[in-house]
């Protein structure tokens, strides 16, 4: 599948958000799963971070919230952010509630029979293949190098979510495993013209500079299965 028309419309979306154990939440759908999101967070003042970018229709967000310590100055900001393959400036004071992005934003990807599109971004890898064949989409991800250097224990893999033509199929099963894992399963059935919007979402505890907290890491895609 040519990388331009996917790119322009496929909607992936990563999140990276750390905050207490118990302020976690999975991402919540809406509009047949159009929509991801991460639940409001209780975050100390000072101590809560985030960075968006986007490439074509490839949105990014990073979002971090310290377990204690001092507020960040604006120059710990740009190194903790070049490590995260960040640019300068990108990185600034996170906003009480985390920011709510959908695939429905943007215009579904078309999705090709055989070819193997991926998207890369500062968290990660995803590539989809539509196998018309067997009538299934493959999906794969794997974190980023970067990333994975602020795990600190294992991945809790929720499992992706999915829906077929606005109506939500049976979900992936998930894992607890590696930080280096590649993550992977199968959606079926898919055929011919089939609308499909997936998600997953992953929680780890991460060290960033010697501060601890609880990451969480949040993608989605939206596309449309073509022979």
């Amino acid at each position: 599948m040519p990388r331009g028309p996917v790119a322009a419309a496929a909607a992936m979306l990563a999140a990276v958000m750390l905050a207490a154990p118990a302020a976690q939440a999975a991402p919540e759908r809406s509009g047949a799963g159009a929509v991801v999101s991460t639940a409001a967070v209780t975050e100390a003042a000072g101590r809560s971070y985030t960075a968006t970018a986007v490439t074509g229709n490839v949105r990014t967000t990073l979002r971090f919230t310290f377990n204690g310590g001092p507020k960040l100055t604006r120059a710990n900001l740009d190194r903790v952010g070049a490590r995260l393959g960040l640019g300068k400036g990108s990185l600034r004071a996170a906003p009480v509630r985390t920011a709510r992005t959908g695939a429905a934003e943007r215009p579904s990807a078309t999705l090709r029979c055989d070819k193997n599109p991926s998207w890369s971004n500062a968290n990660g890898t995803l590539a989809a293949r539509f196998n018309c064949h067997h009538s299934t989409i493959n999906w794969g991800f794997k974190i980023s190098a970067r990333v994975q250097s602020v795990i600190t224990g294992n991945v809790h893999e929720s499992g992706v979510s999915w829906w077929r033509n606005g109506r939500r199929m049976p979900k992936n099963a998930g894992h607890v495993v590696g930080r280096s894992y590649h993550f992977h399963g199968t959606l079926k059935p898919v055929r011919h013209a089939d609308h499909v919007q997936f998600q997953d979402y992953m929680t780890f505890r991460v060290n960033i500079g010697g501060r601890p907290g609880t990451g969480s890491l949040t993608w989605a895609a939206d596309v449309t299965a073509k022979k």
